[in-house]
């Protein structure tokens, strides 16, 4: 006992006192990210861009996966929009003059909850290849780009502005000089002085100067999603922009939301307009806009008239409803869909993309499903020379098709996929969970057996509906504990596939977040806890279970209470201590945090103690598995249009606290983990990117190889693997080895050359493999073999050597470079050593591969040897470097996992 105080008192007094230092980029840069998808779920496509004269160039907009190019009609795709300091897309357009030219409206133009902001208008003047931000950088969410089709230099961006909160730069913008500046020339603004935004613009098939736009006047709050207001409209020009006519004859007016509009390419006097009217018959307009603006539901009994569609026939000047009384043509909720689409060679044909599809062939007059295909829609184009050949974008991927809609190619190999959050268990190699917006649950291998790619068929289904938490039971690997949306949570048993449900019913008036904390106690696995408003816990998984805490948000009735599919005031995150189960912490949408040390017989508010505590939504709060009392916490105020990042530390359970946030850059943090081995090691997750700390929190490196521009929405480090395993909301799953960061300390960075610990491996046994798609996802699996990673302050060569007891049964040389070095050893040992004359035929081999001269000696410093596999058992790595010897202990694993 008394060593083990001394040991704990000296981590409390290790910890603080870490000497600064940041991650040199020559480490930083070498941590390197495994992309293993999934892909086959597909994500949110936006919008297309395709060459009218070539049309298997094809770029693809999505909402927080970038921009994605084929040139050969989807047989193969290229991410182009992965190293720009923004990731969510609004809008695309080619130049159908100069195919070079590409715009991007950055900011999905969707009110969703996981919709990410913008920063502008980017333009490409070389196919993609690179990128300018061309201005409006407050134009945040932008719905549509237009090219006037005779003279590039023009082009009209609709902007939405701010999702959260009011900004003057809403509007339509044009440029005349291909976007070196910029004008608006459609401002609409209401009385009170709020300005609204343009989500929509059409123009003119036979004058560009015409143009019809739609403004909406939209209300986000964390809290609500209100349909519109008394600001939105449709309005038209006809010189270019200078002026603007609302046009109001036989449209609705009052209480409007989102409005799609469209021309006739082949009649320039059609036009259709898809409107969501959201006026209440029997209330005043001042109590309608009361409930709007505060987010009142609707009472039983009442009801909005719905979207409806019209058509134009005298471009735009009068317009007739042309969809049936009570009929919603477009869909609900309205916010995240109402695209128009009309066939190019017949004015009468027009579709509405929602989350189902509508279609009309006789100008509004009768409706139909055009196609069963997609669902939750969102991007249609369509061949102007050959309407049958069309593109479809949805939530669950993009399709192409060449007869209308009878049959689709889905392209099932980009990496799309966008996960709320993550888990591993402790199988060989260990799997990993998690939950996708709108495509259910899935578990797949953190890697396959002997390095080779993961693909789309190595994922399984373990859940529906949009999935949420998946967390594993450690300590058998059976039991799977997942949920879909607002809190329904089963137990899946992994060995038989029986599904339970396991949901917590004992009060119905419960207040769930759309992603509801799960937990899994560390200290006994049968024990789980469920989060709500309140904290719920069972102590046999699930079976029954007990009240913890009171209601631990702020319970402000009318933002409890609102409207637009949301449930607010609720828990955001839990995390049980991993050295006290008694130990809690809970944190809020609406700000709250709390703390318990009694296994939640009571419960501490700790918000007063939190310096400039934004009271913002509560993304994480990580317990300490080195040190009593410490946690850390972040708040994310993206859902308020603030994008600074809140990082806090305490080492008093809250008591006190310190940010940490300083040297990171203006991003919101998502999520933060601690080191299980180094408790100065700390990795946070942002909207945009990934960074580490190696002192505790007070410098930040970001770690950017092969990890795109991509939100970072949950992380979990392998205890067993020394992986960070990163869950995108928009690129699937990344995967980094940080063993080399545990040992990264200020002393091993001054000496000459320090050996980290290294890692066990498995020695597969090869064998049966799956077929698998010719076209599939190269998922990245990690290298076959142990991996040696080790430190040098300067470049040399350095010997590597193994050992079996003391005989030396391998060795090779390396060209070190200054920073992060790693060779990987093949599980082999050395039979015979290969005659001069076989390393220069190597050479001459070699060198027909176009490597350069290091490269190419570093590979004939590999094959000098003749080797065979070696047994497995425990193994010395000997690193040998300017004079200086090292060593590390490591073994080779028995496959004794695998079955024929």
């Amino acid at each position: 006992m008394k060593i083990a105080s001394f040991l704990l008192v000296l981590l409390c007094f290790a910890a603080p006192f870490a000497q600064a230092q940041k991650i040199p980029a020559n480490v930083a840069d070498k941590i390197h990210f495994r992309d293993i998808g999934p892909t086959r779920q597909g994500g949110r496509y936006v919008d297309f861009a395709v060459v009218d004269k070539s049309t298997k160039i094809i770029y693809a907009a999505t909402a927080s996966g970038g921009v994605w190019k084929t040139v050969n009609n989807g047989i193969s795709w290229e991410p182009i929009f992965d190293n720009e300091n923004i990731i969510s897309v609004g809008a695309i357009a080619v130049d159908q003059k100069n195919n070079d030219v590409v715009w991007v409206g950055t900011g999905e133009a969707n009110n969703s909850r996981s919709s990410y902001w913008g920063n502008g208008i980017y333009k490409s003047t070389d196919a993609g290849k690179t990128w300018t931000n061309m201005g409006l950088p407050e134009s945040h969410h932008i719905g549509r780009i237009l090219i006037d089709p005779k003279n590039s230099d023009v082009v009209y961006v609709a902007a939405l502005g701010k999702l959260y909160s009011d900004n003057p730069e809403r509007g339509l913008y044009k440029t005349t000089n291909g976007g070196k500046t910029w004008t608006k020339v459609l401002e609409v603004k209401k009385d009170d002085g709020k300005f609204i935004g343009v989500v929509d613009v059409a123009m003119s098939p036979k004058d560009p100067n015409t143009l019809i736009a739609a403004a909406y006047d939209k209300i986000r709050t964390p809290w609500t999603f209100n349909e519109g207001g008394e600001g939105s409209g449709i309005y038209k020009s006809t010189n270019g922009g200078r002026t603007w006519k609302k046009l109001t004859k036989g449209l609705p007016g009052g209480f409007l939301g989102r409005i799609g509009v469209a021309y006739a390419p082949s009649n320039s006097k059609v036009v259709y307009a898809n409107v969501e009217n959201v006026n209440v018959k029997g209330i005043s307009t001042e109590e309608r806009r009361k409930m709007l603006e505060i987010g009142i539901p609707l009472e039983r009994g009442q009801s909005v008239d719905g979207t409806e569609m019209y058509r134009s026939d005298d471009g735009g000047e009068s317009w007739k409803k042309i969809s049936p009384d009570g009929v919603d043509i477009g869909g609900a909720p309205s916010y995240y869909y109402q695209q128009v689409r009309v066939n190019p060679k017949d004015p009468d044909h027009v579709y509405v993309i929602g989350i189902g599809m509508w279609e009309s062939r006789n100008g509004g007059e009768t409706w139909e499903t055009p196609f069963r295909f997609g669902g939750d829609n969102h991007a249609m184009w369509i061949d102007p020379a050959d309407p049958e050949h069309m593109l479809l974008g949805y939530d669950h991927g993009m399709g192409i098709t060449y007869d209308g809609g009878k049959t689709w190619y889905h392209p099932d190999e980009i990496p799309l996929a966008q996960f709320y959050a993550v888990d591993v268990d402790m199988a060989y190699p260990y799997n990993v969970y998690g939950g996708l917006q709108d495509n259910g649950s899935v578990r797949g291998p953190s890697s396959k057996r002997g390095g080779s790619s993961i693909g789309l068929e190595d994922w399984n289904r373990t859940g529906g509906g949009d999935g949420m938490y998946n967390v594993v039971d450690r300590t058998n690997n059976r039991y799977l504990y997942n949920e879909s949306q607002f809190g329904p949570l089963s137990r899946l048993d992994m060995e038989t596939g029986e599904s339970k449900s396991i949901r917590y019913t004992g009060d119905r008036n419960m207040r769930w977040n759309w992603n509801a904390p799960i937990v899994v106690s560390q200290h006994n696995s049968d024990v789980i806890y469920h989060a709500g408003n309140k904290v719920v816990k069972s102590n046999f998984r699930g079976e029954s279970w007990t009240e913890i805490s009171g209601d631990l948000s702020k319970n402000d009735a009318v933002k409890a209470n609102g409207t637009g599919n949301i449930q607010y005031g609720t828990i955001t995150t839990l995390e049980e201590s991993p050295i006290d189960a008694n130990e809690l912490w809970a944190g809020t949408d609406d700000g709250n945090v709390h703390v318990t040390r009694d296994g939640g017989k009571t419960w501490t508010n700790l918000n007063a103690n939190i310096p400039n505590n934004p009271e913002y939504w509560v993304t994480r709060i990580e317990a300490s598995a080195h040190v009593p009392g410490t946690a850390y916490l972040s708040y994310n105020g993206m859902r308020r249009d603030v994008f600074t990042p809140y990082l806090y530390k305490t080492t008093d359970y809250g008591k006190t606290w310190t940010s940490i946030a300083a040297g990171l850059p203006t991003e919101p943090v998502n999520v933060i983990r601690e080191d299980h081995k180094n408790p100065n090691l700390l990795f946070v997750g942002t909207e945009l990117s990934v960074y580490a700390s190696i002192d505790g929190g007070k410098n930040w490196a970001k770690l950017s190889n092969n990890y795109p521009t991509n939100p970072a929405y949950d992380m979990v480090i392998h205890p067993r693997e020394n992986e960070l395993v990163v869950a995108t909301h928009g690129r699937g799953i990344f995967i980094a080895d940080i063993s080399p960061l545990q040992g990264l300390t200020a002393e091993a960075m001054n000496s000459d050359v320090t050996l980290f610990d290294v890692q066990p491996a498995v020695q597969w046994v090869r064998g049966l493999s799956n077929t698998s798609a010719y076209t599939n996802f190269d998922g990245e699996s990690r290298a076959d073999g142990v991996h040696i990673n080790f430190h040098a302050k300067n470049a040399g060569k350095a010997t590597i050597k193994i050992l079996k007891g003391t005989r030396e049964i391998y060795k090779t040389e390396v060209n070190a470079k200054a920073g992060l070095n790693q060779m990987i050893w093949g599980m082999d040992e050395i039979v015979s050593e290969r005659s001069e004359a076989q390393l220069n035929q190597m050479r001459e081999r070699f060198g027909r591969f176009g490597l350069s001269a290091e490269d190419l000696e570093e590979r004939i410093a590999q094959s000098r040897y003749i080797t065979k596999s070696t047994q497995p058992g425990e193994f010395t790595v000997v690193l040998e470097m300017n004079g200086k010897k090292q060593t590390k202990e490591t073994r080779v694993l028995q496959d004794i996992w695998y079955k024929k």
